[in-house]
């Protein structure tokens, strides 16, 4: 009766800290918290983000504005892609070059240090609003990471403005030796496993296609949840 209480409750406090901790950061302008905008004329609000403010290009001064997320966990994604509302300047002058205001989309680690990235060019000349599409691939082993939005080859008479990003993840698709904490089997470790490692301790006909001794001690019990769920909480 005891074990079953720890484990229920082990459960209740992970699945309200998991929503939180596994949610992919999005960005508009009535969700951008966390988000940071290094341009210090202006503040990352409703009002800046619905006016189109939050432009992006190279400051003479060689300050490359840019929109970085917060940092998020990303064990077991395989890439990401992202869907980016992208206003740009300057569209109707005649000759213009679209490719001022092509759209760099980021992979950082989580102290910032970047480690891939991937640029979208703008397809309609005389069309003041793109919809851009990304992906990106998370490096193997990242654990966490920051999305960052750059426009490398714009100044500020061809700046564009994010004005919405969707962030979508891509797991891994099952393959070689079972890493640790996948007690489903399924090739990525997340909230599934700790379910499936609770039934299989509450009854042990569950199946656990995986590896269950989360902890390595030679024995599958409670301290395994508690090992599994700091695995999943680390990188919060």
């Amino acid at each position: 009766m005891v074990k079953k209480i720890m484990i229920v409750t082990a459960l209740a406090v992970f699945s309200a800290l998991w929503a939180v901790s596994q949610s992919l950061p999005q960005f508009s302008s009535d969700d951008f918290d966390g988000w940071i905008y290094n341009n210090p004329g202006i503040s990352l609000s409703s009002s800046s983000i619905g006016g189109g403010k939050i432009v992006l290009y190279v400051a003479s001064n060689g300050l490359a504005l840019s929109l970085v997320s917060p940092v998020f966990p990303c064990a077991g994604m395989d890439s990401i892609s992202c869907q980016v509302t992208w206003f740009t300047r300057n569209f109707a002058v005649s000759g213009f070059d679209l490719s001022r205001t092509a759209l760099t989309l980021a992979i950082d680690d989580e102290e910032g240090i970047p480690l891939d990235s991937v640029t979208v060019e703008p397809s309609a000349v005389g069309v003041s609003t793109h919809h851009l599409s990304f992906t990106i691939a998370v490096p193997h082993g990242l654990t966490a990471a920051r999305m960052r939005f750059v426009a490398w080859k714009a100044n500020v008479t061809s700046s564009g403005a994010v004005r919405a990003a969707t962030f979508t993840a891509v797991s891994a698709s099952p393959q070689g030796p079972v890493q640790p904490g996948d007690v489903d089997g399924d090739g990525k470790v997340n909230i599934s496993d700790v379910t499936t490692l609770i039934d299989y301790l509450l009854s042990s006909s569950s199946p656990v296609n995986g590896d269950a001794d989360v902890d390595g001690n030679g024995t599958v019990n409670i301290s395994d949840v508690t090992t599994l769920i700091d695995m999943l909480l680390t990188v919060t």
